[in-house]
């Protein structure tokens, strides 16, 4: 026996308003709607007020996808993090979003986890939002994602490191550098014996090209380098084993110096030391990477190298801004620039001699 259907579910769908509503509403064309969204400029201040009104009053959000189809870009930039969680990554898209606030661009996020397959996934689900520019931080791409980017013809930013030879514009800083330069902080104070201490994460590849660094200046003052990587993910709990390790070694072999990947490891160290008789700095010095607020309040006081994590992020999206302004009929060459780190030399890095 058939039974009566029954009737199916309302279903709620995003933005039934539609903008020729809008424009009927208000008395306009849909043209005259589209230019008060995308070149507000170009309608009279009366129109606008009257737009206003009306798209506040009806609640009409314009859709991204269909301005992206008919215009061939969107009204975003898409952005993909290595690590979103973290402050270096926060500090980031607050320049970034700053930056944009008045441009009418919005930034999309997606966060990689370090990933080269999860940023490839991003980039190619972000393309089918026609965005107006891709911000990226890594400049090592998988094959796949290498194509879609050279395919392009939006503005591409990789922001936080500094390579040579690539197309796409860079704002950043080598990272490797930076390692050499907390490096020979100590060689320079006669430390013979440094150790770098690596993430647990072996996906950090910034971290990986600090360790290289350190490693060279260890090869150019003729010394051994000592490398470690971390057996756990909790950064202050890997601190606090190193600490730990460094006092069950032999005075005469224990490392005289530590460069930790970030503040947060350095700050586990200094805050286990007295816990297990550790006198920092004079059993060992330590040095951190990024610039954490706590550093300064930790006793000792943290010696960091700091990036410009704010600048970095305002930099690139003021390129992205600079590119989309910028005559169509003429093609830029990629741009590098070079955001500097900062190191800030404080009580934990001194090298006390016997």
């Amino acid at each position: 026996m058939n039974r009566p259907s029954s009737p199916r579910a309302s279903r709620r769908k995003a933005g039934t308003r539609t903008i020729r509503d809008v424009a009927a509403l208000a008395g306009v064309s849909s043209i005259t709607v589209s230019r008060y969204f995308n070149t507000p400029e170009k309608v009279s201040e009366a129109v606008r007020e009257r737009l206003r009104e009306i798209i506040d009053r009806i609640g009409y959000v314009p859709s991204q996808v269909a301005g992206g189809l008919a215009s061939g870009r969107g009204r975003v930039v898409c952005a993909i993090m290595q690590n979103i969680a973290s402050a270096t990554f926060a500090d980031l898209v607050k320049g970034m979003t700053d930056e944009l606030q008045a441009s009418g661009l919005q930034l999309l996020l997606a966060n990689a986890c370090y990933s080269q397959s999860l940023e490839e996934d991003a980039i190619r689900a972000f393309l089918g939002w026609h965005p107006s520019a891709l911000i990226l931080t890594r400049d090592d791409h998988t094959p796949a994602a290498e194509a879609m980017l050279a395919a392009l013809n939006i503005p591409v930013v990789e922001a936080w490191g500094y390579v040579e030879d690539r197309p796409y514009h860079q704002v950043g800083f080598p990272h490797a550098e930076a390692g050499t330069e907390l490096t020979r902080h100590f060689l320079d104070q006669g430390a013979r014996r440094v150790r770098f201490v690596l993430p647990y994460a072996e996906e950090d590849f910034r971290a990986t090209q600090r360790a290289q660094g350190y490693a060279r200046a260890m090869a150019a003052a003729g010394l051994v380098s000592d490398v470690r990587r971390a057996d756990v993910s909790d950064d202050y709990e890997v601190g606090a084993r190193e600490i730990d390790a460094v006092r069950a070694a032999p005075r005469d072999t224990r490392p005289q110096a530590i460069v930790f990947t970030n503040d947060y490891m350095a700050a586990g160290a200094i805050l286990h030391a007295s816990d297990c008789g550790m006198d920092l700095p004079a059993d060992c010095a330590i040095a951190g990477f990024g610039g954490a607020g706590v550093s300064a309040r930790l006793k000792p006081a943290l010696t960091t190298l700091r990036p410009g994590r704010y600048q970095i992020g305002q930099q690139a999206a003021r390129t992205v801004l600079q590119l989309l302004a910028a005559d169509p009929a003429t093609e830029p060459s990629a741009s590098r620039t070079l955001v500097p780190c900062e190191l800030l030399v404080r009580e934990s890095s001194r090298i006390v001699r016997p």
